[in-house]
C-alpha cells in the first residue's frame, strides 16, 4: 500500500531515472493477465515517443510533464502503488500477473508499473484547457509544510470537529498521509486517534501539527523501511505488538470504520 513517504520516494527515483527519456507503449491488464486495449482511456498516440521533461508530486499525485506541454497525472495511494522496473512492457501471456496493472514503457528499457484497483480512474491527461478542479479540493502537501507554513494546517484544523485520525486521512486537510503514518503521527504526539479536534488544548494542537511533517520527513529519510525507522517509532513495533515507550501491549481501535493502532497508556 502506497502512502505519502512511499510516493515521495518513487518521485525521487523517477526523477533520477526517467527525466528526458521517451515514453513507449502503454498497456493495461486485469488480474488475469488479459490485456485491456482501451482500459487506460488514453490513446497510445497521445504518449508514444514523447519525452518526459519534468516530474512533480503533490499529495498522492504524480505529474509527468511531456514535451508539447501536456501532463500525465497519476493518482497513487490507497491500494494503488507504483514502481520502476527493468525491461519492456510485458506481452500478454508473459509474466504471471500479480494484480491488475498498468505498464508504461520508458525508452524501451524500463517500465513504469502501477498495480491496484480502478486504474483507469487514476490516470488523466491534462493540457492547458483541462479541468483541474480535483486538485483545488486538496489540502496543503504535508511534506511541504514547515515552520510558518504550519499556519495553513492550523487554520484548517480550527474548522474541524471530527476525530484526529479521520482528519489526517482527509485529503482536503493534508493529502496522502494514509493509515500507517497517521497512527505514527498520533503516537508521536501522544494523542488518542479518537480525540476530536475541538477537545485539544493549545499545547496539544501544536504538538499534533508539528508531528505531521516531522514524522513524514523522517519516514522519507529512512526510505519508509520499518527496520530503518527510530526504535521510538510505533511503526517498528506493529508486528511485536508492544509500545516502544512503555512496553505495554498495543491495541486497535475502530475510528471512522477503520482500525487505528495505539498505546492506550501513552496515548491516554
Amino acid at each position: 500500500m502506497a502512502e505519502l513517504p512511499e510516493i515521495e520516494l518513487l518521485r525521487q527515483k523517477l526523477r533520477r531515472n526517467i527525466l528526458h527519456k521517451r515514453v513507449g507503449v502503454m498497456q493495461m491488464q486485469n488480474a488475469k493477465g488479459e490485456a485491456l486495449p482501451d482500459g487506460a482511456g488514453i490513446e497510445d498516440a497521445a504518449l508514444k515517443g514523447r519525452a518526459i521533461t519534468d516530474l512533480h508530486r503533490y499529495g498522492q499525485y504524480l505529474f509527468l510533464e511531456l514535451d508539447r506541454k501536456d501532463i500525465l497525472a497519476l493518482q497513487l495511494g490507497g491500494e494503488l502503488s507504483g514502481e520502476l522496473e527493468r525491461g519492456p512492457v510485458h506481452a500478454e501471456g508473459g509474466e504471471e500477473p500479480r494484480a491488475a496493472a498498468l505498464e508504461i514503457q520508458i525508452n524501451g528499457q524500463q517500465r513504469l508499473r502501477f498495480q491496484g484497483t480502478q486504474l483507469s480512474n487514476r490516470l488523466r491527461m491534462l493540457d492547458e484547457n483541462s479541468d483541474v478542479d480535483f486538485l483545488t479540493k486538496l489540502g496543503p502537501d504535508p511534506l511541504m509544510v514547515h515552520g510558518e507554513g504550519l499556519g495553513i494546517l492550523r487554520e484548517a484544523l480550527s474548522r474541524r470537529r471530527s476525530a484526529l485520525r479521520n482528519i489526517l486521512l482527509d485529503d482536503a486537510f493534508a493529502p496522502g498521509i494514509g493509515g500507517t503514518w497517521a497512527d505514527e503521527i498520533l503516537f508521536q504526539a501522544r494523542l488518542r486517534p479518537d480525540r476530536t479536534a475541538t477537545s485539544l488544548s493549545e499545547e496539544e494542537r501544536e504538538r499534533f501539527l508539528e508531528q505531521i511533517p516531522k514524522v513524514l520527513d523522517r519516514a522519507v529519510r529512512c526510505q519508509a523501511k520499518t527496520n530503518l525507522l527510530p526504535k521510538t517509532f510505533l511503526t517498528r513495533h506493529r508486528e511485536d505488538g508492544h509500545c516502544p515507550s512503555c512496553g505495554g501491549a498495543l491495541e486497535t481501535l475502530s475510528v471512522g470504520g477503520k482500525n487505528a493502532l495505539l498505546c492506550p497508556a501513552c496515548q491516554s
